[in-house]
């Protein structure tokens, strides 16, 4: 068995590892109301200030961790009886009654691995599972050839179908296995901003796992700043900083959940096209969308998709982007023409 660069990646369920740094909250003191808690193996976090501040924090943790419980239950591949982990063990092809928010995150998903040429793809799970970063991780063994051979054999997102009436997702063999962990924490968030949207919250910032949506103003009456992460191995420091109004962020990277097998490294983002962990030099992509939902599959899809073809994308789909590559000299950031208005630094 290789040996492993992070003591807790058995723990990982994020298959696109955001490392975003809030700026405005590095200070000890804070004066608005703030929610945290767990969810999808990591943190989840809510703060507001202005005119909404007498809304009662109880409330709110309240109404965020039902919502998140709704989506987990529809949405993980770590609770057995989630809808997605039933349709995953559905052992014959055929209709899968579903929920309409589930078949909404497929349908984004979709669209991107339609845009990013299969970049990005949900039915990548058999792989990421193989390479010992899904959610069976008992017994991993260095793969061989073969087991990549055979484990692409079962993918296909562009195989994956959905309707309205009756609400339902096509599962086209047994054998597909959809895995949404590079889109569903980013929904999440998108669901969270909607929760404190509908409170009519004018300042707020909500973040889970380092992916976030901010809206107004922080709490020192200027944009919302963001820290994104030097993409190190070990250590950490800020690499560039973005302001966010009305927006979500998100950030994939191969420098926090990866291993060494014979002295090269592997990291956790998978090609679906080769069935092999990314080899390029491209260490961070960073995306802001007014959906984070989105802004998570595209910071994956570009990362697979490495530093020219993804600024080329980026460029193409009007993308903001910022692509941080390791080079002889040190980290080089490379910035979208969408993504140069929100650079701070």
């Amino acid at each position: 068995m290789p040996s492993s660069k992070s003591s807790s990646r058995s723990h990982f369920t994020l298959i696109a590892v955001l490392c975003l740094l809030l700026l405005s909250a590095c200070s000890k003191e804070q004066h608005g109301p703030q929610v945290s808690g767990e969810t999808m193996g990591t943190s989840y976090s809510m703060q507001w200030h202005g005119q909404a501040e007498t809304l009662k924090i109880k409330t709110v943790r309240l109404l965020a961790e039902k919502r998140l419980a709704e989506i987990n239950q529809l949405m993980s591949t770590y609770i057995p009886d989630s809808q997605l982990s039933l349709y995953n063990a559905q052992d014959h092809s055929g209709w899968f009654a579903a929920d309409a928010e589930l078949i909404s995150v497929l349908d984004d998903a979709y669209a991107i691995s339609q845009a990013s040429e299969g970049a990005f793809d949900i039915t990548v799970g058999p792989l990421v599972n193989l390479w010992g970063f899904g959610a069976k991780l008992e017994g991993f063994a260095f793969p061989s050839e073969a087991e990549v051979r055979i484990a692409r054999l079962t993918l296909g997102w562009d195989h994956i179908q959905t309707r309205q009436q009756p609400l339902s997702i096509f599962k086209p063999t047994e054998n597909v296995y959809v895995d949404l962990s590079a889109i569903a924490k980013g929904y999440a968030v998108d669901q969270l901003a909607q929760l404190l949207d509908d409170f009519n919250i004018e300042n707020y910032m909500v973040e889970i796992g380092g992916e976030i949506k901010a809206k107004g103003i922080a709490e020192h009456g200027a944009v919302w700043r963001i820290g994104i992460e030097t993409p190190m191995h070990e250590g950490r420091s800020v690499e560039a900083v973005i302001g966010l109004n009305n927006l979500g962020v998100a950030t994939s990277g191969d420098y926090r959940n990866y291993f060494e097998h014979e002295g090269q490294s592997y990291s956790h983002t998978i090609d679906p096209r080769t069935g092999y962990p990314v080899q390029h030099n491209l260490a961070s992509v960073t995306v802001l969308h007014e959906s984070t939902t989105v802004a998570d599959a595209w910071a994956t899809a570009l990362l697979v998709l490495g530093p020219q073809k993804a600024y080329t994308y980026a460029e193409e789909n009007d993308l903001a982007v910022l692509l941080i590559t390791r080079e002889d000299k040190g980290y080089v950031k490379t910035f979208s023409s969408r993504m140069r208005p929100f650079i701070l630094n």
